[in-house]
């Protein structure tokens, strides 16, 4: 009845507690034999001297008190009443301890496989972890730059403005940071890319310079021979000029992207001037060098003037030999490459700038052809500059005698070195040209300036400075006869209807002069004026014949009509006469280049002129006094100033349609 009502575990204490001796032994003895045969001889002996220990034990060692056992212990024995119903069943402890074994080394194993599943689970974790890391930096970037925008609306708490602080700051700051460390980082590269190629261009400028100034050609021999230093020396030249290219090419990057970079474009700009400054005379003075050695320039005149003399002068280009061609082509070559640098250069800096590209000019290597020519021809200039139509012939002459030539050896030479829009026959004419319009600036117009000031002699600088006039303008005309098979391309802007190109024309001058073309309208104007005074005194230019619509100018008899829609207006021939004077005003200033200069003369010459010659109608028309009971001679004279107006008016209006003024 008590084990019924008193739990197994303080039963069992209490019953044992009371018979722990015979309990003791019994149970002692069970438990020894089990395990004494259960076990290894090893194991026995050391079990024997364990009971020999056990025995030695007390009443309080041999089991704890029932306070001292952990509640899982309890709870454990508690589950296990069912199995232990009386005394007797606990010797089935054996098999529950076996029992437990057996189920603690299956909780190892299966703790293993949990070490083993975590292990995995652990490094997919990290990898999850890693990608998770990965996207929560870039939602807190995204939630950053939401705040950004939204800083408005942030909280107010000590948190929400120190992140706004940070936000608001600090990123800030760390990114202009980094722009200026970027910044730096690409002006350094580009310094250091515009510091070797300035390296290699002083390298090459100086491997130039270090040769010998000496007559590198000699005009000795039937076929002298060129040295095979010059050659070398023309490849420095490219190499050279191969590094202003480049350098040009990023100087121009640099100043589209980063302007305000100047103090580095001053930098290169100077050093790079500093080169070409020697480089250009030294490749010049060799030039020069090779065509003395040609013969250049040829006897511009000879002394024997038989008929039987084939025209023409022989051109030291046409009769080159092979090994001088090769050498005059490399040189013409250099040149014209280091001409195109330092245009495009030049062109740059008119960006920066911002200025207007001015006239085109000449080549370099065209030019040194000329100017031994106007060294030479010079003298004769200056002996005739009281007869100026010896001075435009000569010029013309030799222009003529060596074009054809020119042509043949330098336009090849030109395609070679691709210059775009460029020919040699229009850069050989305009070189020309401007040889004689300069000599003119310097020695004939100033003279005839001085004179026109002088009362005295103004009269005879008048007819002087008309008759250079009416020689510039025959000469121009002329010179661009020679090329009129040209497209026009390589003086740009210039074109047929605007005048001539600026270095296409002795009247050039002019441009640069405005003074002298006032003083040219002045001439012009008073010149027009004289003439049409004469005719306006005589009173038969005035009249018009009643039969056949003519007018009696001579005694000789009448004069055809210029004109023919005079006839229909019933004009007398003074009308006709005075717009033929404006206009051939006009016609003279066709080769005057520019438009602006072309404009302003014909306002002060030709616009005066006719504003002058209508004051003479109104006054004319003034003086007459009609009254109803005058003869019909008054109302005649009346009738014919009407129809000068109105012929004059309908032939105004007729220009108006010509395509010179049109282009004005």
């Amino acid at each position: 009845s008590s084990l019924t009502t008193t739990p197994f575990p303080k039963l069992c204490f209490q019953h044992l507690f009371k018979k722990r001796k015979k309990s003791l032994n019994t149970s002692t003895e069970k438990q020894k034999f089990w395990r004494h045969h259960s076990r290894a001889p090893e194991e026995r002996e050391t079990q024997r001297e364990e009971g020999k220990e056990m025995e030695t034990l007390s009443e309080d060692d041999v089991l704890p008190r029932f306070c001292e056992i952990p509640a899982q212990t309890l709870r454990f024995l508690n589950l296990q009443t069912l199995g232990f119903k009386s005394l007797e069943d606990l010797s089935n402890v054996c098999d529950l301890a076996l029992d437990l074994s057996n189920k603690c080394a299956h909780l190892e194993t299966h703790l293993q496989n949990l070490h083993r599943r975590l292990g995995s689970s652990i490094v997919s974790w990290a990898s999850r972890s890693i990608r998770a890391k990965s996207s929560l930096e870039d939602f807190i970037l995204n939630m950053e730059n939401l705040s950004l925008i939204s800083s408005q609306y942030a909280s107010r708490t000590q948190s929400g403005r120190r992140t706004q602080k940070i936000l608001a700051n600090d990123l800030p700051y760390i990114v202009n940071e980094l722009r200026r460390v970027e910044f730096l980082r690409e002006y350094t590269v580009i310094a250091l890319k515009l510091e070797a190629l300035v390296g290699d261009l002083e390298d090459a400028g100086f491997s130039v310079l270090n040769y010998r100034n000496q007559h590198i050609f000699s005009r000795t021999g039937p076929t002298p021979s060129i040295p095979g230093d010059y050659f070398v020396k023309l490849e420095n030249v490219h190499e050279a000029v191969k590094a202003i290219q480049n350098i040009e090419d990023l100087l121009l990057k640099v100043q589209n992207v980063h302007p305000h970079w100047s103090n580095l474009l001053k930098a290169v700009d100077t050093r790079v001037d500093k080169i070409l400054g020697v480089l250009r005379p030294q490749v010049i003075a060799d030039h020069r060098s090779l065509l003395a050695s040609l013969g250049w320039p040829p006897k511009l005149l000879s002394s024997n003037t038989k008929a039987e003399q084939p025209p023409g002068v022989p051109n030291p280009l046409v009769l080159m030999q092979e090994e001088k061609k090769q050498s005059y082509s490399q040189s013409f070559l250099a040149l014209c490459a280091l001409q195109h640098v330092q245009l495009k250069r030049e062109e740059r800096k008119r960006c920066v700038l911002e200025q207007k590209r001015g006239e085109n000019v000449g080549l370099w290597a065209i030019d040194e052809l000329v100017s031994p020519i106007a060294s030479r021809i010079e003298h004769h200039l200056l002996k005739w500059t009281d007869k100026p139509e010896f001075m435009f012939a000569l010029v013309y002459k030799i222009t003529r005698d060596f074009i054809e030539g020119v042509d043949d050896v330098l336009q090849p030479l030109i395609d070679r070195a691709r210059l775009v829009s460029c020919s040699a026959k229009e850069a050989w004419v305009s070189a020309m040209v401007q040889v004689l319009s300069g000599f003119l600036a310097k020695k004939g117009f100033p003279v005839l300036v001085e004179r026109y000031k002088d009362k005295n002699s103004k009269s005879d600088a008048i007819s002087s400075w008309l008759c250079l006039i009416d020689h510039s303008v025959k000469f121009d005309k002329r010179m661009q006869l020679l090329i009129s098979s040209e497209t026009y391309l390589f003086f740009g802007e210039a074109g047929t209807h605007l005048g001539f190109a600026k270095s296409m024309s002795v009247l050039s001058l002019f441009c640069e002069r405005l003074d002298w073309l006032k003083i040219w309208a002045k001439v012009e104007l008073k010149d027009a004026w004289m003439k049409l005074k004469a005719e306006l005194t005589d009173e038969r230019a005035w009249s018009t014949d009643k039969r056949h619509g003519t007018c009696q100018r001579t005694e000789s008899g009448s004069e055809q009509y210029f004109l023919s829609t005079r006839e229909d207006h019933k004009a007398p021939v003074i009308a006709e006469f005075a717009l033929k004077i404006a206009w051939e005003m006009i016609e003279r200033c066709q080769t005057l280049p520019g438009t602006s200069c072309r404009i302003q003369f014909i306002r002060s010459a030709a616009g005066k002129f006719l504003w002058h010659f209508f004051k003479v109608l109104i006054s004319r028309r003034k003086s007459m006094e009609f009254h109803a009971y005058d003869s019909d001679e008054t109302l005649v004279r009346i009738c014919e100033l009407i129809n000068v107006a109105r012929y004059s008016e309908f032939t105004l209006r007729e220009w108006s349609d010509n395509i010179d003024l049109l282009e004005l």
